[in-house]
């Protein structure tokens, strides 16, 4: 479920980086890739919470800036698939930025600002229901963390190496080392983990992620 916001201008996006927030019920949701983030989410909305997902609103902003990351990257980021509804070939700009971190630095640089921006302006129409919600963010800590986002509670999604490693190459159709590859590029897991008020392990089945779930709820509710 993503959510579509209006272009931001340069503007709305400084001063959402500037300005203090907090976010009295908004839940991070993080951890690493392919640790099973998304079907968490699934769960939480079969459960009627409303969820903000980053990387759905990363992709409207891949698009939004598409001139400006063709004319950074090159050319060979531009998709030719006249069947996509994007024009940002997200592929090939993944295989620029994950095997060189100056790179993909710079994409956050572009995209990060924007994407934040679009998050707390969702937070805060959520915020006047002065009930729990959940904001899916992969890069939280990568992103600024707690301080920027102005929460206080994040869940943290864990998984063993093995499991994200198969999990990102059938999801995504990668080699080992291209999982590899994107795996490492984010902070290690147990950092996140550190950082972390709630850990939900998935290295189970599915009926056991969703007790668990069940469990961080009913935490969240005492």
């Amino acid at each position: 479920m993503g959510q579509k916001l209006g272009k931001l201008d340069s503007s709305s996006i400084e001063s959402s980086s500037l300005k203090p927030i907090s976010l009295h019920y908004g839940v991070v949701l993080t951890g690493g890739i392919a640790c099973g983030k998304s079907s968490v989410g699934e769960i939480l909305r079969a459960r009627g919470f409303e969820i903000i997902c980053a990387d759905s609103i990363a992709h409207c902003v891949l698009e939004e800036c598409a001139r400006e990351l063709i004319d950074t990257f090159g050319e060979g980021i531009a998709s030719i698939d006249p069947n996509d509804l994007g024009i940002i070939n997200r592929k090939a700009l993944g295989e620029i930025v994950f095997s060189d971190p100056a790179k993909r630095a710079l994409l956050e640089s572009i995209t990060h600002p924007r994407i934040h921006a679009q998050i707390i302006a969702k937070a805060c129409e959520l915020e006047v229901r002065k009930r729990w919600y959940f904001l899916d963010i992969p890069l939280f800590f990568e992103s600024g963390g707690r301080a920027r986002y102005g929460v206080d509670i994040v869940v943290c999604v864990s998984a063993k190496e093995e499991l994200q490693l198969a999990r990102l190459m059938q999801r995504n159709a990668l080699s080992l080392s291209q999982a590899q590859a994107r795996v490492r590029a984010q902070m290690p897991l147990e950092q996140k983990i550190a950082q972390s008020d709630i850990v939900i392990d998935n290295n189970g089945t599915l009926a056991a992620l969703e007790s668990k779930v069940d469990s961080m709820l009913h935490t969240l509710a005492t």
